[in-house]
């Protein structure tokens, strides 16, 4: 266990570390060239390498001394780097990343999970000084900077690594396993804060919900930034939240001052508007917390704001012209945020009116036994820019049948058959303070649930019924059980009182001399200007790939049934498409017609790989659902894939629409390689 030193006079020591007060600091010197090492180092005799830590309850402080390689040149050492990572809540999920050149240059970075860089709270120190046997460098990182809340706080996780510049190779400390870096998880020594109840002061969390927006003002250019402030302390504190406008080389503008009362665990959000100096190319909304009375400096946060913000950017869809071509049609796309490094899946899109739209999703899971984490993330432009994600305590399914319910009601269903529950927020969906368990199936097996629900809506547009498609599954593939189930509630999700099992969904088929349970799993609903229920199911894969080395649910299909008696009986499966689209979503456009978004895993046409792209179609019905213009197929968005021979894995999935007030459609989905796609476009 290393110790981070209480030392009371930091700001007295000579910065060349030549002071006997340095002598008195625990140094550290098990440095070792991490992994198995090369063959070349074996006859090199490692420098000397230590370092310390300290802090002065405003100031922490790591120096570093390197000594010269054994019979180098004079000058290696103007070459060299350190490298440190500070895990201030030893959690492994975020970390800082120091880079110090001997030279005195020094980087600082927010490091995520995941290898997500983002930008650091404040400016640092970095005093490097090379003299003839060693060079030495101390680095300073006011308190403030580092987050020093949740049940490690006090106990961070450091590594400090040593790049020697000839022959190159790394020396570290603590040992690391290999010569590869997983930030910040390579930050694996333990470390301990001397005087813990010193850091108290600093225990606020301060982050901006949603990115910034830049509007004009009497022909001013104005930065309206949220901000929120979250004492992580025990106490009720007072606070003076600091604001301005930052850019490299000018004088900070709009000075702003609020002062704030929070108690233990809550959160405050401020809106800002800042002015913006013309010209401006990237800027910074500083945010600084002061203790009203003495002035101290508690918490600092900067949030970048670029003049080209990350929203729409220019798209096309491709639309099949009936002859093997197609045509192109302007659209836009935007990539959802990471989340905390991790890659993002929408599930569900809901709008609430006044362009407020409602996204729900998940942060998928990670090597390091991170589960899937469900996120809500809100947009009041119609999805041109999103706050910050909220992530859901202990919620880690993923939340399908998102439902907006009229009067700030929003509700989802979790995923996830190992445990049934919907969830509900009552103010738009930033908060989720309502669980309750639901029902399974009438023979007692929980219901899983994918795609879209049906919402009936009375003239002031309240739900006043909510139809949804659930499934039961028995088996393994590819002798898969599964049982198709249309339930009704006319409560807002909480008591199913109607529930029936359309015989057409399911029959057998056999091949090759095996008989096989077929037909569908998870559906979607819409009810068309004819008043037919329309189903989108999602079909199991072809009888003749059950016995493929391959097989998968990559290869399952898309078929439609309608219902002329309001979900009483429903007819035969007709298939839209045998195999590789499925997830469908079904939206109504305002002159009736009917749009299917799919997902592409495979693209397989008559038994066959027709091509390597995978992604977002979308097919058009003009009579109610009982056709759809397949020729036409609409290409929403894809990209090319093929891992070595193993063509069916689709790297993509899960997708939600939702109709505009423009009559445009958003579609979002899952691409397991770039994160949440989200496509505007118009059919």
């Amino acid at each position: 266990m290393i110790r981070i030193q209480y030392q009371p006079n930091l700001s007295q020591m000579p910065p060349d570390l030549s002071d006997d007060a340095w002598s008195n600091l625990a140094w550290h010197d098990d440095f070792t060239v991490p992994g198995p090492g090369r063959a070349d180092l074996a006859q090199v005799v490692s420098p000397s390498t230590a370092f310390a830590m300290a802090h002065d309850e405003q100031m922490l402080l790591i120096a570093v001394k390197c000594g010269a390689v054994p019979g180098g040149a004079p000058d290696d050492l103007e070459h060299e780097r350190v490298h440190i990572m500070f895990d201030a809540e030893g959690e492994g999920r975020r970390a800082a990343k120091f880079i110090g050149n001997s030279d005195g240059a020094v980087s600082a970075t927010a490091c995520n999970e995941g290898g997500a860089d983002d930008r650091w709270p404040g400016d640092v120190g970095f005093d490097a000084r090379i003299g003839k046997e060693q060079w030495t460098a101390v680095l300073k990182v006011p308190l403030r900077q580092l987050h020093h809340g949740g049940e490690a706080a006090g106990r961070p996780r450091i590594n400090v690594a040593r790049l020697v510049a000839v022959p190159e190779y790394w020396l570290c400390f603590p040992r690391m396993p290999g010569t590869k870096f997983w930030e910040p998880h390579h930050a694996i020594g333990e470390a301990v804060f001397e005087r813990p109840e010193l850091l108290a002061a600093f225990a606020w969390d301060v982050r901006c919900p949603a990115r910034a927006r830049l509007m004009q003002d009497g022909g001013a250019t104005v930065c309206r930034q949220q901000v929120r402030a979250t004492n992580l302390s025990t106490q009720t504190r007072e606070v003076e939240l600091r604001a301005a406008f930052r850019q490299p080389g000018r004088d900070p503008v709009g000075h702003t001052r609020r002062r704030v009362r929070m108690e233990p665990g809550a959160s405050h959000v401020e809106v800002l508007d800042l002015p913006v100096p013309e010209p401006f190319n990237y800027g910074f909304v500083g945010v600084d917390l002061h203790e009203p009375d003495s002035g101290r400096h508690e918490s600092e946060n900067r949030f970048l704001v670029e003049a080209d913000p990350l929203s729409w950017k220019p798209h096309f869809i491709r639309r099949g012209d009936g002859r093997g071509g197609c045509t192109c049609d302007a659209a836009q796309m935007q990539l959802m945020p990471l989340y905390e490094g991790r890659l993002i899946a929408p599930y569900g899109l809901a709008a609430m009116g006044d362009g407020r739209i409602v996204c729900v999703g998940i942060a998928w899971g990670t090597d390091q036994d991170q589960p899937e984490q469900a996120l809500v993330t809100l947009s009041d432009d119609e999805g041109a820019t999103w706050g910050e994600y909220i992530a859901l305590p202990g919620i880690h399914c993923r939340p399908v049948m998102l439902a907006y319910l009229g009067r700030g009601v929003v509700t989802f269903e979790a995923g996830d058959t190992t445990e049934r529950f919907r969830m509900f927020s009552h103010d738009y969906g930033r908060t989720w303070d309502e669980r309750i368990n639901v029902p399974p199936a009438p023979t007692g097996q929980p219901l899983g649930f994918e795609g879209n629900p049906l919402v009936e809506r009375d003239s002031d547009g309240n739900a006043v019924s909510l139809v949804q498609i659930g499934q039961t599954l028995e088996g393994a593939a590819p002798h898969w059980k599964i049982n198709e189930y249309v339930r009704w509630s006319r409560d807002g999700g909480r008591t199913w009182p109607r529930v029936v099992r359309p015989e057409p969904w399911h029959t057998t088929e056999t091949y090759a001399g095996e008989t096989y349970d077929v037909g569908a799993s998870e559906g979607s609903l819409v009810r068309a200007a004819n008043g037919d229920l329309v189903a989108a199911l999602r079909t199991f894969s072809p009888t003749w790939f059950a016995e493929h080395p391959y097989y998968q649910d990559s290869l399952e299909g898309t078929a439609v049934s309608i219902s002329k008696d309001d979900g009483a009986t429903w007819s035969p499966m007709q298939t839209v498409f045998e195999s590789g689209r499925h997830h469908a979503n079904l939206v109504r456009l305002p002159d009736d017609d009917l749009v299917m978004t799919v997902i592409r895993r495979v693209d397989f046409h008559g038994n066959r790989l027709a091509g390597y792209r995978r992604g977002c179609d979308a097919v058009v019905s003009h009579d109610h659902g009982a056709t759809w213009d397949v020729e036409h197929l609409i290409v929403i968005d894809d990209f090319p894939y093929c891992r070595g021979g193993f063509w069916i894995d689709g790297q993509c999935g899960h997708l939600c629409s939702e109709l505009l007030s423009d009559g445009s459609i958003l579609t979002g989905y899952g691409n397991y390689l770039a994160g949440g796609v989200l496509v505007r476009w118009r059919p």
